[in-house]
C-alpha cells in the first residue's frame, strides 16, 4: 500500500480523489489544498507518488512538483483541465499526466503504476 499526496485546491475534486483511492485502490491518501500545505504534509510524511494540479492559489503545479521532487523523489502525476502536455515537456522532469475530467478506472490503473515503479 502506497501513500499518495493529491494536491488540489478545488474540493469536489478532492472528493472524487477520495473515493477513487478508496473504492478502486488499496492505497492511502492525504490531501493538501496549497503549496504550501503540500510541502509541510510532504516534509512530515513522505509519499511514494505526488499527484498535483496545475492550477493552485498559491503557486504553479509546475513549481510545486520541482520543490517536492527535491524534498523527496517520488513519481508525479500532474493532472490539469487544459492539455498542458506539451508544456510538461519543456519541464525537464518525468511525470505522468492525467486530463480532467478524470476518469476513475483511469486514475486507479495510472496509480498502481505509478507506485510499482511503472510509466
Amino acid at each position: 500500500m502506497s501513500l499518495i499526496l493529491y494536491v488540489e485546491d478545488h474540493p469536489p475534486a478532492r472528493f472524487l480523489m477520495e473515493a477513487i483511492i478508496r473504492d478502486l485502490t488499496p492505497h492511502r491518501l492525504v490531501t493538501a489544498a496549497s503549496c504550501a500545505e503540500a510541502r509541510q504534509r510532504a516534509a512530515s510524511d513522505p509519499p511514494d507518488v505526488y499527484i498535483i494540479d496545475l492550477d493552485l492559489p498559491d503557486g504553479d503545479g509546475y513549481s510545486l512538483a520541482k520543490d517536492l521532487r527535491a524534498l523527496h523523489e517520488a513519481p508525479t502525476i500532474i493532472t490539469s483541465a487544459f492539455d498542458q502536455t506539451c508544456a510538461l515537456r519543456q519541464t525537464g522532469f518525468e511525470f505522468i499526466y492525467l486530463r480532467k475530467p478524470l476518469d476513475p478506472d483511469d486514475v486507479a490503473r495510472t496509480l498502481q503504476r505509478a507506485a510499482s515503479g511503472q510509466r
